[in-house]
């Protein structure tokens, strides 16, 4: 169960916050520090198990890449399991030689008696003679009495040598035998030693491999940016908000439950887990505007898809009786014809996917729900709420051939293709930056959904959506972190408008520098970690000949590059008033200030959005190494 560790974290990490909570009634300091420790932790161990896992699945693909060649030489799996075999049979051979061996031992005995009894006859015959020559008798009783006494005396000497072998000889087979049993022994120990640290199968809900891994390590890290954020968001107030943490905990242990799952059932038990906890942190803070009403209309939404999800997944199961993506992968590729009421369940599913990742017809107040939400839970629901469900979804696309159906296909190229036109141009008419970020949100899971239609093409779809994850989740950290430093949470609304953040440059030029980062790749500017994902997406939609998907990505980049830069140009605006005057004199203080905690994870997000950019190819290595789990 180690490969569950980062589970059993958390949900210890619950325990401990809940009894530190409610017993010992600790402040939101203390809340923030265990609430990130936890995180830690599970962070932690989900690294080592990933990079333990990613190693031995990258040795494995390495010989049986090896093993498809056609060479004469036998390849290194073979080798390395001969001499296993060839122990196994030692021992048996072993077992039948101790049963032969009294009959090879009494032959050899036989003969050697009868050479024996050979040269006892030789030596009478020649004391016969002797006597015959000499003529005397009791010479020649004596000289038989001699020889009677010398052969039974070499009879004694060969016995006693038989027993001596007989008895080393067993020994030998002893030892070897003990010999044998311990280097099984190790062996055994071995083996179970490597398969704890190999990609498997956790009963049938879980399944633990690096693919996993990489993306509940990506739910962690931002986890732990949203904490250390809100601590800087609630520090003007003296209420303690340690319930605050608790939800976030326990919207992590969702996430991750979710990103594990290998079953419909943990599937939808995961979905739960993380959604049920965001209608509380969308209204949280209800003393802001809009915060109740946003927190209803998300539940809403939830609840939709939740049911149109259960009865989907009732459906699939009512045809064909398994619940597991391998058991879907299988009903799916060997049917000659898929029925009514499978495709019925696959496509209720479907409608409650959409509902979960906003796509288009399913995006209803969606702006919305993120304009009301905390600048924080904006960030949380954009990234991990979504993710999240991505990352679930693509591993049942790659295990089963779902897309290979052409109604379901279709289906998934309309919603792709309205999603994509629907958020860029809708994001132009906003002003709001969180409502901007809503419709960008929409599109750029539109830009996602052609990874997965083109799945068949499995090792560039599973390094296009880790590529491009990575680079989105870096961009709105950037974005929305900086909104959330500026805001507060005894103000009845956060400083999203264009107007609050125009002329930050001037104010605060660090976290201006790193948006505009974030906004760059978030259009898909060259250099940056958004343009390395945009230009994979390409690359896939031609290899899959999705020429109106190609066409889509390019006209919506085209519409998403004039709001980012007019964002961008807003930022480094210079300011017209008096207060903005003085502020901008004292630039050269607030550049040479230490820069906080907080901070520090927004100025990372953008050196690491321009590193994937210039230098992109240890990401393209961390996304290969974490391939998933085939069976």
């Amino acid at each position: 169960m180690i490969a569950l560790s980062p589970i059993f974290v958390l949900s210890f990490a619950i325990i401990v916050l809940l009894i530190a909570l409610f017993y010992f009634k600790i402040g939101t300091k203390l809340c923030t520090i265990l609430t990130v420790l936890a995180l830690s932790c599970a962070l932690l161990c989900s690294s080592i198990i990933g990079y333990k896992i990613s190693f031995n699945t990258q040795a494995i693909t390495d010989i049986s890449n090896d093993n498809m060649q056609l060479s004469v030489a036998p390849p290194a799996p073979a080798q390395d399991q001969q001499p296993s075999s060839e122990e196994t049979i030692a021992v048996d051979a072993d077992s039948t030689e101790d049963a032969n061996q009294p009959s090879d031992n009494g032959e050899n005995s036989s003969t050697e008696e009868s050479d024996a009894n050979q040269t006892n006859t030789n030596e009478t015959n020649t004391n016969e003679t002797n006597t015959n020559e000499n003529s005397d008798v009791n010479s020649n009783g004596n000289s038989n009495q001699n020889a009677n006494d010398v052969a039974n005396q070499d009879n004694t000497q060969q016995s006693t040598q038989n027993n001596t072998q007989e008895s080393t000889q067993e020994n030998i087979q002893d030892s070897n035998n003990a010999a044998q049993a311990t280097s099984t022994q190790e062996q055994s120990a071995a083996d179970d030693s490597d398969d704890g640290w190999k990609a498997r199968q956790i009963t049938a809900l879980f399944t633990c491999d690096g693919y996993g891994l990489l993306y509940s390590s990506l739910i962690l890290i931002v986890a732990i940016v949203v904490a250390c954020l809100a601590y800087r968001w609630f520090i003007h107030e003296k209420i303690h908000h340690g319930v605050f943490y608790v939800i976030l905990l326990f919207m992590a242990l969702g996430g991750v439950t979710l990103v594990y799952a290998s079953h419909l059932i943990a599937f939808f038990i995961g979905i739960e887990l993380l959604s049920i906890p965001f209608v509380g942190l969308i209204g949280y803070q209800y003393s802001q505007t809009h915060s109740l009403e946003a927190a209803v209309k998300y539940m809403i939404l939830s609840s939709i898809a939740s049911a149109f999800l259960i009865m989907g997944i009732a459906f699939y199961y009512a045809t064909t009786g398994e619940l597991t993506f391998s058991g879907l992968s299988y009903q799916l590729s060997t049917m000659s014809y898929p029925s009514t009421l499978l495709l019925m369940g696959v496509c209720l599913m479907l409608v409650g996917i959409g509902f979960k990742l906003s796509l288009v017809p399913f995006q209803l107040w969606l702006p919305d729900v993120y304009q009301g939400a905390p600048t924080v839970v904006a960030l949380l629901l954009s990234t991990v709420g979504k993710v999240a469900v991505f990352c679930a979804i693509a591993r049942l696309f790659l295990l089963a051939p779902i897309v290979n159906n052409e109604t379901i296909r279709i289906i998934l190229v309309c919603m792709a293709f309205c999603s994509i036109l629907w958020g860029n141009l809708f994001a132009l008419m906003q002003t709001s930056l969180k409502r901007l970020l809503a419709y960008s949100s929409i599109a750029h899971f539109g830009y996602l959904l052609v990874a997965l239609i083109a799945v068949q093409y499995q090792v560039l779809a599973l390094e296009t959506i880790g590529v491009y994850l990575i680079g989105y989740i870096l961009a709105n950290i950037c974005v929305l972190g900086v909104i959330s430093l500026e805001s507060h949470s005894d103000e009845l609304q956060d400083h999203e408008n264009e107007i609050d953040l125009s002329g930050l440059f001037w104010r605060r030029p660090i976290l201006a520098l790193a948006m505009g980062v974030g906004l760059l790749s978030l259009a898909g500017v060259p250099l940056t970690a958004g343009f390395i994902g945009r230009f994979l997406l390409l690359m896939l939609g031609v290899t899959a000949e999705l020429w109106w998907l190609n066409a889509a990505i390019v006209l919506g980049s085209t519409l998403g590059l004039y709001f980012y830069a007019r964002l961008i140009i807003n930022l480094y605006i210079r300011p017209v008033g008096r207060d903005d005057l003085n502020s901008s004199q004292n630039v050269s203080k607030s550049t040479w200030r230490d820069i906080k905690f907080s901070e520090l994870f927004i100025v990372l997000s953008a050196l690491l959005t321009i590193i994937c950019g210039v230098y992109p190819k240890w990401m393209f290595n961390l996304v290969s190494m974490a391939q998933y789990l085939t069976t």
